[in-house]
């Protein structure tokens, strides 16, 4: 389970890389932590969502618009969907599908914290 520890390793560290692989991407954060995603997530900016998926190689290119962006917050909406709140009024929210498996994987320097929603 994400607790406050890690949401404080989120918390004021920039966006620095994607890796992007055959079923997932994974976010890499200045502080050293990892989000892996292999569900939807949504890119909002300036008003204007844009969809992606973490197995969808092609929608990597969602995450440029974050590059070298601080987070300001970061929160769990619905016990579940993943919300980093970048500065500048941009926002990745991360929702895992309801099948069972591994949706995305939080790593921090305090543990790793799978999300699987059933």
């Amino acid at each position: 389970m994400i607790d406050e520890a890690d949401f404080a390793e989120l918390k004021s560290t920039l966006l620095t890389r994607v890796t992007v692989g055959v079923g997932s991407q994974v976010l890499i954060f200045g502080s050293g932590a990892t989000i892996m995603v292999q569900c939807h997530f949504c890119c909002e900016s300036a008003g204007r969502e844009q969809w992606g998926h973490g197995e969808k190689i092609h929608t990597s290119a969602l995450f440029f618009d974050f590059f070298n962006h601080r987070i300001e917050d970061a929160l769990l909406e619905c016990g579940e969907i993943l919300v980093l709140r970048f500065e500048g009024g941009r926002f990745l929210k991360i929702v895992p599908e309801r099948n069972g498996l591994e949706s995305y994987v939080v790593t921090t320097r305090f543990g790793i914290c799978p999300v699987v929603v059933a």
